[in-house]
């Protein structure tokens, strides 16, 4: 592993469980935050797959489980369900973004399969490329992502 600037050495300690959050965002992943996102976007590159196309369909589908005010929503082959809580959650990566404290979850009811996400962990993909590490609570597997959500190579990428 290279030598970790003070700034990286700082973000790896905040992103620690304790830190800023019970859970933190790294759960038992013994790589770095930059490993993390090299190795998370080596695979969406692979596959074709553009992170703005994930979060344009996570975010969609928040949404749609916003209308259902707590209670499951029928969309398609899916059902979604949102939990609101009070406050907001910050950005690790020190850049002043606060999100609501929000968690929608997503079932395939064509396969059973879930993904489970916060708005915090939206906005960790969207600007930063982070889905977290292994074994974190809101860990989201790349490859769940494009197998739930059905998603495709980019016609950019034909």
């Amino acid at each position: 592993m290279a030598k970790m600037s003070p700034e990286q050495k700082t973000l790896q300690e905040d992103m620690a469980p304790g830190s800023l959050t019970l859970d933190g965002f790294l759960g038992d992943d013994p790589r770095s935050i930059e490993e993390i996102i090299r190795e998370d976007e080596t695979f969406l590159q692979r596959e074709g797959v553009e992170i703005k196309d994930i979060v344009m369909a996570l975010k969609a589908f928040t949404f749609k489980g916003v209308e259902g005010l707590g209670d499951p929503v029928p969309v398609g082959d899916y059902e979604v369900s949102v939990e609101h809580f009070r406050g907001w959650q910050y950005c690790p990566f020190k850049h002043k973004k606060k999100v609501s404290k929000r968690n929608t979850k997503l079932v395939d009811k064509r396969t059973g399969k879930e993904l489970y996400w916060s708005d915090l962990s939206l906005h960790l993909i969207e600007a930063h490329g982070f889905f977290q590490g292994k074994g974190a609570h809101f860990r989201m597997e790349p490859e769940t992502i494009l197998e739930v959500l059905r998603l495709e190579r980019s016609e950019s990428e034909e």
